[in-house]
């Protein structure tokens, strides 16, 4: 199939190829594909494991850390990009602490161990969240 574009139908301001586009693009693609991990099923499951009445039975454990399990392998290849962390030195520490926490949680624990696991995936995964900012909201 073949497209005949007129003249006139090309945008009036034309297209820009500065280096500013293509940062707020990329920065653009990359908050939708964090937005695809970040949903309200994932503060759900949050809410259910770390809540004040938060305590899932064995079963909804796993099936809580089956959705945290695709929510971190997402924000692991999306968040490094993302976050410009304040002061370098010691963000980047904590951040690649994170995401070795947020790695090893990945894991799949013993059931003696499940709760417990589970508790700190969340966890971690929370703290991430919480220094994304607004970009997780």
């Amino acid at each position: 199939m073949t497209t005949v574009m007129h003249e006139t139908s090309r945008p009036s301001g034309g297209f820009s190829n500065d280096d500013a586009t293509a940062g707020r693009i990329f920065f653009g693609l990359l908050r939708f594909l964090a937005a695809e991990a970040i949903t309200d099923e994932l503060y759900g499951d949050l809410e259910a494991v770390l809540g004040e009445y938060g305590r899932p039975s064995l079963d909804d454990g796993a099936v809580i850390a089956d959705r945290l399990r695709e929510a971190s392998t997402k924000l692991v290849e999306v968040v490094p990009r993302l976050i410009q962390p304040y002061p370098m030195d010691q963000q980047r520490g904590a951040m690649d602490q994170l995401f070795a926490v947020i790695n090893l949680s990945a894991e799949q624990p013993t059931r003696e161990q499940a709760r417990g696991h589970l508790v700190r995936f969340a966890s971690s995964i929370l703290t991430l969240l919480d220094q994304m900012g607004e970009v997780a909201s």
